[in-house]
């Protein structure tokens, strides 16, 4: 079937439940950004790939909303279909809800499936139609009754990242989140994010690609951790472990059954945003609910001491693979015989030859000329392009290790420039520069510290439509909360520990797309009469390329930050490389 005839089934689906819009987000069960294949009911009904999107369908119409890292992908994949793209954000772009306030009726039925529609969007949604009157269907969901051909639930094993990279216990993980569920008079916690429930058993897992999460619940009362799992993915000594930190496990599908037997009354905490409304509706009956964000989602994004550490010993490692294939680049490329794949594939093996190695952290984006305006392009055999010593090509890509998770962009230059490809490089490399050199008071967050980056762009009337940076997870995801950096207002204040990428660009259609991020870590810099002063710290230590770099237009405080970066990448990776590699990195590494 295509778009179009899925759209049809869907359609008679709905006017046999009297459905007159029907909401097919990109989620799971619990708000994941990345999915496994069983979830994706977006992108199977309306071949769209993209992570982030919402398809919205009537009887007459159907629209796709995505954010500006996705328009022009969205575009090209929504082509043979009927769908219209709404450019979320945009001028004159009306929001999923003013659509709908247009074009429903009053009285009018909203359907979506209650178990991958978050409790939050739900109670946002029947407020904005309240004038409409709409009623919720969360219980027919139509597209189970339509793909046929749907992938199997994942049946990944669980394993143990051990405590000599976490550097704390699951048992001491648990005693603080009941800390603070004593504190605000919480008698169980709810925990649904599934990054949040692997922080604290200390447990991973591959239900999700290039994230090692495994799909469960966790409920915390006073005295008793449950988790809720497929019990096909623990062994014995998962088990036996469990039972040390007294976690009590349960069938996956037992959830909703105890949910009854809890105590009526009793106060329960949880965050709407990752609790799926059909799960909430039968919570919401019985217990007095408090929403609010999971404890150990602020307590995951601080790292430690040893996970500080261990990140800095990954980052040199991940260093070395970059450095090798920036080598392996510079000498294939006149060969003819490089792709955008196969240089994907190569930068993934020199990843793969590091022993705490586990999987990439995400997609790798490997983009050559036009390809890059694409935020998150990804090759494939009929589109990728094969690279000549001309133009630029942009590769963001990162790996999942024991001991932390890496996330880096660099653009290289393969040959000859245009004076508009060097001038947007260096205005990027000047963004990335101004953000890491930040000074800032301690309650400050992303959102206060965003135009740095934007700045050198905006003086040039150029902007990128994305996020500036994200949390980064410690062998989790890539994107980790509730840190940020960007305009988008984000409320948590940034502290000393706290991981952040740092990565402006600059995109133009049809002609290139230039990227260039580290990753930082918070940490003190100074106390005055005025307050407590943090800064970054970069983590990352791989050269940026500076043969497109027009060094006029830096300051003398840009270009001495990267001649000190350079020279601190040097000290830092010439022990770890063969005489062949370091003589590389000295040349890569030069001052400017």
């Amino acid at each position: 079937m295509n778009t179009n005839d899925k759209i049809r089934l869907i359609r008679e689906e709905m006017a046999q439940s009297n459905i007159d819009a029907y909401i097919i987000p990109s989620s799971d069960p619990h708000g994941s950004e990345y999915l496994p294949e069983y979830y994706k009911t977006r992108q199977w009904v309306s071949g769209f790939t993209g992570s982030a999107g919402t398809l919205v369908i009537t009887q007459t119409e159907s629209g796709l909303w995505t954010d500006g890292r996705y328009f022009i992908q969205a575009e090209e994949e929504l082509k043979p279909s009927e769908i219209k793209l709404y450019k979320m954000r945009m001028p004159n772009t009306p929001s999923i809800h003013q659509w709908l306030l247009e074009k429903l009726p009053q009285g009018a039925t909203v359907g979506f499936n209650g178990f991958q529609y978050a409790t939050k969007d739900a109670e946002l949604l029947k407020h904005e139609l309240r004038d409409k009157k709409v009623r919720l269907d969360f219980k027919t969901n139509i597209v189970d009754k339509i793909w046929l051909d749907r992938p199997y639930l994942p049946t990944e094993k669980v394993f143990i990242h051990d405590e000599v990279y976490a550097g704390r216990s699951a048992k001491q993980k648990i005693e603080q989140v009941r800390a603070k569920m004593l504190e605000d008079g919480s008698d169980y916690h709810f925990i649904n994010k599934l990054d949040d429930i692997a922080w604290i058993l200390n447990l991973r897992g591959s239900d999700i690609k290039n994230n090692p999460y495994f799909l469960s619940h966790l409920l915390i009362d006073k005295e008793i951790t449950y988790l809720y799992i497929d019990i096909l993915k623990l062994n014995d000594k998962i088990i036996n472990y469990l039972h040390e930190n007294n976690v009590k496990v349960k069938l996956y599908e037992d959830l909703l059954d105890d949910i009854q037997l809890l105590t009526e009354g009793g106060n329960l905490s949880l965050d709407k945003r990752f609790v799926p409304y059909q799960i909430f509706h039968d919570i919401d009956k019985k217990l007095v609910v408090t929403d609010k964000s999971n404890y150990s989602s602020e307590f995951k994004a601080v790292k430690n001491e040893t996970e500080i550490n261990h990140l800095k010993s990954c980052h040199v490692q991940d260093g070395v693979a970059m450095l090798r294939f920036m080598k392996w680049l510079d000498e294939s490329v006149s060969l003819g015989s490089v792709t955008e794949i196969s240089a994907d594939e190569q930068l993934t093996k020199f990843r793969s030859d590091i022993s705490t190695y586990f999987s990439k952290s995400f997609d790798t984006i490997a983009a050559y000329r036009d390809h890059a305006a694409q935020m998150h392009y990804r090759a494939s055999s009929e589109s990728q392009y094969k690279l000549e010593s001309k133009s630029l090509f942009l590769v963001d890509s990162g790996g999942q290790y024991l001991n932390g998770t890496t996330d880096i962009t660099r653009t290289f230059a393969l040959g000859t420039l245009s004076e508009e490809e060097k001038r947007d490089y260096t205005l990027v490399l000047k963004g990335m520069i101004q953000l890491s050199l930040a000074i800032f008071l301690e309650g400050s967050t992303g959102s206060n510290l965003d135009i740095l980056a934007r700045k050198p762009m905006w003086d040039q009337c150029m902007d990128y439509k994305c996020g500036t940076g994200h949390g980064v997870g410690f062998f989790m995801g890539v994107h980790e909360g509730p840190q940020g950096l960007a305009m988008v207002w984000n409320s948590a204040p940034l502290k000393p520990g706290m991981i952040l990428t740092n990565e402006p660009g600059i995109y133009k259609s049809g002609r290139h797309g230039i990227r260039t991020e580290n990753t930082l870590l918070v940490v003190p810099h100074r106390e005055t009469e005025f307050g407590a002063f943090y800064k970054f710290e970069t983590l990352t230590v791989t050269p940026i390329d500076t043969r497109p770099v027009i060094v006029s237009m830096l300051t003398d405080d840009e270009r001495l930050w990267l001649n000190q970066y350079h020279k601190r990448v040097y000290d830092t990776l010439r022990p770890h490389l063969s005489r062949e590699d370091a003589a590389y990195l000295e040349q890569v590494t030069v001052a400017i």
